[in-house]
């Protein structure tokens, strides 16, 4: 009979009560190395269109958090991970490994890993109604168990859940898009997800950002919006979407 990679239950209660606490991240990764060599873990939460929210960050080698502020900044709409999540449907869950020789962003690779020596990261994932939870386990080298990492995984993507944001919980963007899709059907897709962030505040950078395209489209999509409607600004909006 086969030996199923299940994590020492202990373990696991110990993770869940751990969850929101430096004690988790400590917890997972003296697992992670024990089982399978794991020298760094990163955990995010993700909604579809904005950027990752880190929930647990912690390394045997330093500056782990300059590493982990970058990537929610500069590098997530880079990585491979990316593809992997856009194509699991809603309340599944998914697996990548993504290889340094695979990035190709010359800054990511750099700093993410070839400065702290990762010649890779296993990354498992939850996607839920228009977001997701992503852990990752950074390796210095190929290495046996990732049959145990996969059961330490579920357990952490359960306790990680306690603490992302509830699916219940609507961003004040998503709140925004909707009630402008209600209010203006007219406005295309992009119109609206520009038009609610500019609602929200966003500036033009911060926009592009989170929907990857340039500074110079948010301001067409943006002018659309107005022509479209007969709007002179952002203010407009709000008698028709405010409740």
């Amino acid at each position: 009979m086969a030996e199923l990679p299940l994590l020492d239950p202990d373990i696991g209660a110990a993770l869940v009560d751990a969850v929101g606490t430096p004690a988790f991240g400590t917890l997972m990764l003296d697992a992670a190395q024990r089982e399978a060599g794991v020298d760094e873990i990163f955990a995010y939460h993700i909604r579809d269109g904005e950027r990752p929210v880190a929930l647990s960050s912690i390394s045997e080698r330093g500056d782990h958090d300059r590493r982990a502020r970058h990537y929610a900044e500069r590098f997530y709409h880079h990585d491979p991970v990316v593809h992997a999540r856009q194509r699991t449907a809603a309340g599944r869950g998914f697996v990548a490994c993504v290889r340094a020789a695979e990035i190709g962003l010359r800054d990511y690779r750099a700093i993410c890993f070839e400065q702290p020596r990762f010649a890779d990261k296993l990354c498992f994932g939850w996607r839920g109604a228009g977001r997701a939870i992503v852990l990752s386990f950074y390796r210095r080298r190929d290495s046996e168990g990732t049959a145990a990492l996969t059961a330490l995984a579920n357990v952490g993507l359960t306790a990680l859940a306690r603490q992302a944001v509830p699916a219940s919980e609507t961003s004040l963007v998503e709140r925004l898009e909707t009630r402008i899709a209600r209010a203006f059907p007219v406005l295309t897709l992009r119109e609206r997800q520009v038009a609610a962030r500019t609602v929200a505040g966003w500036t033009a950078e911060r926009t592009a950002d989170a929907l990857d395209i340039r500074p110079s489209s948010v301001l067409t999509y943006r002018q659309r919006a107005y022509q479209r409607l007969g709007f002179s600004g952002a203010a407009d909006f709000l008698p028709a979407i405010l409740d």
